[in-house]
Order: C-alpha cells, then structure tokens, then sequence
C-alpha cells in the first residue's frame, strides 16, 4: 500500500537492468528516504490514484513523491538525485545546460525500450513474467 509522506521509486521486476539499477539505487539511497519496489507489488487500482497504469510502468521507472507528484523516466531518476545530496550538482548541471538534459532523456528512452534484450545480452534474469 502506498503510504503519505514517502517517496516511491517503482521499477519492472520482470527486468535484469531494471532489478541491478533497483539494487544499485538501494545503495546510494543512504537515509532509506524511498521505498524501492516493483510497481507489480501494487495493484493497478493503487496505481491508479496516482495517475499511472501498468502500461506507464513497463516502459519507464516511476516516482511517486511524498506530495504524491509522479516523475517518470530520466525526471524520475532526476528526482532521486535531488534527494541524495552529492548528486545534486549533477541534476544542476543537467537541468542547466539544456543539451545534456535532451541526451539524458534520449538515453533513457533508448535504454528502457531496449532493457530486455540488454538483460538477455548481459546474461541477466528478464522476461520472466510473460506479457
């Protein structure tokens, strides 16, 4: 159940890139600020308050922040950045030299549309859950 005053970061748990960043951002995420789960471990109907589907999950990460403000894709990784503060100067630097925000959200999309074969490429568990 999503819960007031906290910060979700929801990711495919059907995706080896998405579960090895899932793990990576657990480490980074010092102070616990956000719950980082599978958006599969919510119903659609949860989701749904918030202005999401299932579909807008399996095609990029999701942020629910603690005001209930959703970010998705590269603005949701930006979100999480914000939070941790030695990454903030690179989300000012990305937010301020417009280039570099446009290659960022490129780069995400290019990866998110192909993480599957990345993770069948990198010998990583993917497509479990079948579609």
């Amino acid at each position: 159940m999503i819960r007031d005053n906290q910060d979700y970061l929801l990711f495919d748990g059907d995706c080896g890139v998405c579960t090895w960043s899932a793990q990576l951002v657990r480490r980074m995420d010092k102070k616990q600020r956000f719950v980082i789960e599978p958006y599969q471990s919510f119903s659609e109907a949860e989701l749904r308050k918030f202005g999401i589907s299932y579909e807008n999950c399996s095609k990029e990460l999701q942020v629910i922040t603690r005001r209930g403000q959703v970010h998705g894709g590269a603005f949701g990784v930006n979100y999480f950045l914000w939070q941790q503060t030695l990454w903030r100067p690179v989300v000012i630097v990305t937010y301020a030299l417009p280039l570099i925000l446009l290659l960022e959200v490129i780069g995400y999309k290019l990866i998110a549309a192909n993480r599957h074969r990345l993770s069948a490429w990198l010998g990583m568990t993917a497509c479990v859950i079948r579609r």
